[in-house]
């Protein structure tokens, strides 16, 4: 029993050393952050630019293939409604051939003169 309370305690100590450790990478983060702030702004307002030129390209290239995306999106959904008519009507051949073989068996003939 008693290795059980030293094995808590051990849990325990670890997890007020880790608790104080962790307290001291929060400040180191906060004075890192507050530090490079302003670096960080001036790169990000450097920036705008750049991120407008390459959004800009890719809005043109976008516009140029929207038509090509179109026609295919166009094709894929004529096939899938071709094989869509095609699952439904593909499990009905056999009644339709038997309907066929029961219709050439039974219609009338025409009348010899």
């Amino acid at each position: 029993m008693l290795e059980l309370i030293a094995l808590a305690a051990l849990v325990i100590g670890g997890l007020a050393v880790l608790a104080v450790v962790g307290v001291v990478f929060l400040v180191f983060k906060i004075v890192v952050f507050a530090v490079f702030l302003p670096f960080r702004l001036l790169f990000k307002l450097l920036w705008i630019p750049i991120g407008l030129v390459g959004g800009t390209f890719s809005l043109v290239a976008g516009a140029a293939i929207l038509p090509v995306l179109f026609m295919v999106g166009i094709a894929v959904a004529v096939i899938a409604a071709i094989a869509a008519v095609l699952a439904v009507l593909v499990p009905a051949i056999p009644f339709v051939l038997l309907g066929l073989m029961a219709w050439a068996i039974m219609r009338k003939r025409p009348a010899t003169a």
